[in-house]
This record gives structure tokens, sequence and C-alpha cells, in this order.
């Protein structure tokens, strides 16, 4: 974590009231640091150790790809009523990285997760991968247990792109996804807390193994 505060309350709001700006460009500039910062460590580790070199390194986002940024009187849209903010799609455009993306497994979730990923191809991102997790199924409505939202809304995602390739095939933000079947994974649900996640990773490694060897021949070569 980068940037806390003490409230539990969206960035661009607690920022104003603890009078703690922090603004896009401290983010940025701190981020690529801790970057830079690491990306050292691996190559002077990498000399004395091969499988140094071939780990990423993954950033998640705070909230999801239009939720706000902490505030500033310092970014470029301030005005006399209130200190601006950017979504964080717009904030981190400038570092240029490829994105994992995290859809909606849950009913409802296709609309969701098309407007977040066209919101990320608008500002020129390149995802790399999907992946849905099951939602919990409702304990009142046993009619429904047997749907696997997340699996359709995968299987939606797959379609859409389809579809807006044969639109028009000169986007080929839509091919990126497409390409490898590995790249849209779709996870069984989470344990209900407080049970440990271990036993669900092991389950699912053959998942995780296969989207892993799919970023590191995309991110690593």
């Amino acid at each position: 974590t980068l940037f806390s505060w003490k409230t539990p309350a969206s960035p661009h709001l607690v920022s104003r009231w603890e009078n703690a700006p922090v603004s896009d460009e401290e983010v940025v500039s701190k981020l690529s640091a801790v970057l830079r910062d690491i990306d050292n460590t691996k190559n002077n580790d990498a000399d004395n150790n091969l499988e140094t070199a071939s780990v990423a390194t993954i950033i998640e986002s705070a909230g999801g790809v239009l939720s706000p940024s902490s505030s500033s009187p310092l970014n470029k849209t301030t005005t006399a009523d209130h200190w601006a903010w950017s979504t964080q799609a717009d904030l981190y455009a400038p570092l240029r990285i490829p994105v994992v993306f995290v859809g909606d497994g849950k009913l409802g979730g296709i609309s969701v997760t098309l407007s977040s990923l066209e919101a990320l191809w608008t500002r020129g991102y390149r995802i790399d991968a999907a992946v849905f997790i099951e939602g919990e199924s409702d304990a009142d409505n046993n009619e429904y247990d047997s749907i696997q939202f997340g699996k359709g809304n995968a299987e939606a995602l797959r379609e859409y792109m389809s579809m807006r390739h044969q639109i028009d095939p000169s986007k080929e933000v839509y091919d990126e996804l497409l390409r490898d079947d590995n790249a849209i994974v779709c996870l069984p649900p989470l344990p209900p807390m407080p049970i440990p996640l271990d036993e669900w990773y092991r389950s699912n490694e053959g998942s995780f193994l296969r989207l892993h060897q799919l970023l590191d021949k995309k991110w690593i070569g």
C-alpha cells in the first residue's frame, strides 16, 4: 500500500476530510520508484538466481476501473469548490502497464465487466487476461443454485469481443483475449469466511498455472 488514510472511505473523500491530499503525480512518481527498486533488486539477484529473473510484479489498483483516486489541490482540474481527482484508469494510464482484469462473476455482472473493459480499452490499456470468480449462490433461492453465472459472464465476454471484432476488424484490442483460450479464466466460488483459501488455491492450481504461463510468455518472454 503506497498511501492510506484513517477513515475507511473513498480516497477522493477521505483525503479531503483528513486534509491529507495526494496528487496524481505523487502516486505515479512513488509507484514508478517502487517498480524501479523491484527491477533493480531482480537484476542484482538474477546473476545468482535464474528464478528471480522471471518474477513478475502485480499492481493491485484501489477499487474498480473508474473508482476515484485521492483528491488534491495539485491535480489539474481542481476548482475553487473542490480538489480534483482521477479515476484509477486515468491515473495509471501514463505507465502503459498491461492488465489482468478481474471480471464480475455474479448475476448482472456482464454489463459491469464490459463497461469496465471498454473504459480501459479507450484509454489505451492492453488487457492480457480476464479472471472471473463464481458468485456465491443465494441460499434462499435454490432454483438457481446450479447456474454458473461466472462461467456465463466469461462466455458473454468472448461472444462480445468476437462480435465487436466482426464489426470493426481493425480494432486489435478485442483480439488480445481471443488469441489464447487460457486468457479468460473462470474459477469456482471462494469458500465462506473464515475458511482459509489454501484448499481453494490447491484445487485450482491447474488454472493458475496456465494463467501464469500465459502471462510469463507475454510479460517476460
